[in-house]
């Protein structure tokens, strides 16, 4: 089965538990069935069980999730086996093993959120994490720490900046804290945990979490490889709206709603669907051209070039944003129609706007790739703003 079919052919249950998802809950036995079809074992090797799914045709299945439900499509790319590269079999499988036959890592990475300081054989490690999608169900827990001394002064890394390392510890061994209560994506148990000096031996340890991965292979090499299942969900969420919109206008107009009546007729609406088309198709033609380019690259290369790089966090950034601004165009034309919590176009919009919040996604975000296309051909190499996104 091609991977947007695993989306598919789950929809009667996401559909059968959407209430419960906006209601901030996660059910068991959607979370089993995502499990057990290989969703989050998605982007894992084959040598612990995984898909190691070509890219796009994972992009597709995100895509779809979305289309369905974007919480469901969320966790779909978050969870496809992010920072689990690094364990060879032996270790997956105790890991695996320790999680009750499961190994689900939810990770909080937008933040260095605890301290690391060395100790005999790992680390004892301090914090608190946030935006940790789906750690309600997950077997093991992750995230960025700086690495300190004993007197709590960070140690530096050979180019002089502070070290830091992704440390993972079975879900047992943390405090979960329930905090997310966000505008959108409602059902992806997007909350805190924390850990109080726990001891993490070194082979829970990925240090800079951009290290080698374990498996030398192209999908492995992409790093930039699960971010960009952030522009899949956009567009996903963006094809739901549309195909609500299409659907409510084709819907016979309630008696004497003069704007139901009108809506997909006045000439402002077609040109601004049609708009929203051509954003959302382009995007995703740019998204999908982007990551075929880098995973033949990467199948010849032993790191991703700097071009492809900037052009994969480019693509990345335009179909987030699209998305995001094909969405309100559909809302601004349903009109009060779309106010009502729970109706598709408004949920699409909370959705949306949650999604494109991450301060990857904001128009500055531009500016990094901008810089680097107009000094890539200057003396001495391109002088990227924000450089330390690549």
């Amino acid at each position: 089965m091609a991977l947007v079919g695993i989306a598919r052919s789950l929809e009667p249950l996401i559909r059968e538990h959407a209430p419960a998802l906006e209601e901030g809950r996660i059910p068991p036995p959607l979370v089993a069935a995502l499990y057990d079809a290989g969703v989050f074992k998605a982007l894992l090797p084959r040598e612990v069980g995984g898909l190691e799914a070509e890219p796009v045709e994972w992009l597709a299945m995100v895509e779809e999730f979305a289309r369905l439900n974007s919480s469901v499509g969320w966790l779909a790319f978050i969870q496809s086996g992010v920072g689990l590269t690094f364990l060879d079999p032996a270790r997956f499988e105790r890991f695996r093993e320790r999680g009750g036959g499961r190994l689900i890592l939810a990770m909080s990475l937008g933040r260095v959120g605890g301290t690391a300081v060395r100790a005999d054989g790992g680390y004892r490690v301090s914090g608190r994490w946030p935006f940790a999608s789906g750690s309600p169900f997950a077997t093991w827990l992750g995230g960025m720490s700086l690495v300190c001394d004993s007197g709590g002064a960070p140690v530096m890394d050979a180019a002089g900046q502070p070290q830091r390392l992704l440390a993972i510890w079975p879900a047992d061994q943390a405090r979960l804290i329930d905090t997310w209560d966000g505008l959108g994506l409602r059902g992806t148990g997007s909350g805190d945990f924390e850990v109080s000096d726990l001891f993490v031996p070194d082979d829970q340890v990925n240090p800079g979490f951009y290290g080698p991965p374990a498996y030398d292979r192209a999908l492995f090499r992409i790093k930039e490889m699960p971010e960009v299942g952030h522009g899949a969900h956009a567009l996903g969420i963006a094809s739901a709206a549309m195909e609500a919109f299409v659907a409510a206008v084709n819907t016979k107009p309630v008696p004497g709603s003069a704007r139901h009546m009108a809506m997909g007729h006045m000439q402002a609406h077609q040109i601004a669907f049609a708009r929203a088309d051509a954003q959302v198709r382009a995007a995703r033609a740019l998204l999908h051209e982007t990551v075929r380019a880098a995973f033949a690259d990467a199948g010849v290369s032993q790191e991703l070039s700097l071009d492809l790089r900037v052009r994969l966090r480019e693509a990345n950034i335009f179909a987030v944003r699209s998305a995001r601004e094909a969405v309100g165009m559909i809302f601004e034309m349903a009109g009060s129609s779309a106010v009502y919590r729970g109706r598709p176009i408004e949920r699409a919009f909370r959705d949306i706007n949650t999604a494109a919040a991450h301060t990857n996604y904001v128009e500055t975000a531009y500016t990094a790739i901008g810089s680097y296309y107009l000094t890539k051909d200057r003396e001495g190499g391109p002088q990227i703003a924000g450089g330390p996104f690549f």
